[in-house]
């Protein structure tokens, strides 16, 4: 089994997460409960280029994690995706609808 890597830094208007390793239903875990408070209170961006597994769990996180940002005014970039990561988010069919992100300047 994988793991999953999470290193944070703060931005001037969001916060960063860089992703490393994995993200699926066992590594979700506390990173879940602690995205979900974070989108209530800034934007966050998720720094997905060195994720090696995205599976379905994980992209159904996100994309809740998503929806709960909009919902509260705030914006979830997902930033330099990885194959894998592309490959997860262009299977739901709404790859289109997320912020997707090339450089951390594009934050606002």
């Amino acid at each position: 089994m994988d793991q999953l890597a999470i290193t944070e830094k703060d931005g001037a208007n969001y916060h960063l997460y860089i992703l490393e390793g994995a993200l699926n239903a066992y590594t979700m875990g506390e990173f879940q409960n602690t995205l979900y408070e974070a989108v209530i209170f800034k934007n966050i961006v998720l720094d997905m280029s060195q994720l090696v597994e995205l599976d379905p769990s994980g992209v159904g996180f996100l994309m809740a994690a998503f929806n709960d940002a909009e919902e509260y005014g705030h914006k979830l970039y997902f930033l330099s995706l990885s194959n894998e990561a592309e490959k997860a988010l262009a299977a739901t069919g709404f790859k289109n609808e997320f912020h997707l992100i090339n450089s951390i300047t594009e934050a606002t």
